[in-house]
């Protein structure tokens, strides 16, 4: 699968450009192995090659060009003359643009500025590409980068669904049926939907764009999925707070080792 190559802040450049010939890759790892907590990006360019590797609170994340993976192991060998570039990013930052470099791309139907609203009410998270504007955005609201001006057509860059709306319905199944020894589940999600329903509309009974019966939770197809994660989250977190109820206290042995369990935001 083909890689986007996402534009990083100018202003984030711990170094630029340093050859390898005055900078060897030996000094290159020496100083990235000091950066214990090191958030950022590794870009090197030789020719017309070049690769980049991101890191996320002192963990390397993996690298790639634009075609695919890359060892970080054997940039001496692959990049033995090359040009290296170092920007230290905000681990959020780190983390949506790793995510996005295979992510899907999608032209908006509206210009700017129209077209915040609609980043707004999507939650959009990703990055927003524009012939002057380039910026990165979290839960609908501008995380870094420089707006677009008024009238750029715009395209949108998120992260890949790595999962369907089936996959999902069958995961927060399971979540919502291992909490119920502990609650009252159809109380539980009225009164949490019923709560949150103005932040995230989906959960609006009326709409019954997520829907849960009482033993299986229905989502509609339309909606986009970061929308649906960002307000079942808060669903279920609602539910258990309302109830008493602590996540680390439930046996869900299923939930815990499914697939999906790692990315659902149960842990953070």
């Amino acid at each position: 699968m083909s890689h986007v190559w996402l534009q990083l802040p100018s202003d984030r450049a711990v170094y630029s450009g340093l050859s390898t010939d005055h900078y060897p890759w030996t000094e290159v790892y020496s100083d990235l192995a000091l950066r214990a907590q090191f958030s950022g990006v590794l870009d090197v360019q030789q020719g017309e090659l070049r690769g980049r590797f991101v890191w996320v609170g002192g963990e390397l994340r993996g690298g790639h060009d634009l075609e695919g993976d890359l060892d970080f192991r054997t940039l001496p060998v692959t990049f033995a003359r090359a040009s290296v570039s170092l920007s230290q990013l905000d681990p959020a930052l780190a983390q949506l643009l790793w995510l996005c470099r295979d992510g899907d791309q999608q032209q908006l139907p509206l210009t700017w500025p129209d077209a915040r609203d609609l980043l707004a009410s999507r939650r959009f998270r990703g990055a927003l590409t524009g012939k002057v504007g380039f910026s990165y955005w979290e839960d609908g609201r501008l995380l870094a980068g420089n707006l677009p001006e008024a009238g750029e057509t715009l395209t949108t860059v998120a992260p890949r669904a790595r999962y369907t709306h089936t996959d999902l319905e069958a995961f927060w199944g399971e979540v919502l049926r291992a909490t119920g020894s502990r609650m009252p589940l159809q109380d539980a999600w009225r009164q949490a939907a019923a709560r949150l329903a103005d932040e995230h509309p989906c959960l609006d009974p009326f709409a019954r764009e997520v829907w849960f019966d009482g033993q299986a939770l229905s989502l509609d197809p339309e909606l986009p999925i970061p929308e649906f994660r960002t307000a079942m989250l808060a669903q279920y977190r609602t539910m258990l707070a309302l109830n008493g109820v602590a996540l680390r206290s439930l046996p869900m042995p299923e939930a815990r080792t499914h697939p999906l369990w790692p990315s659902s935001g149960l842990e953070e």
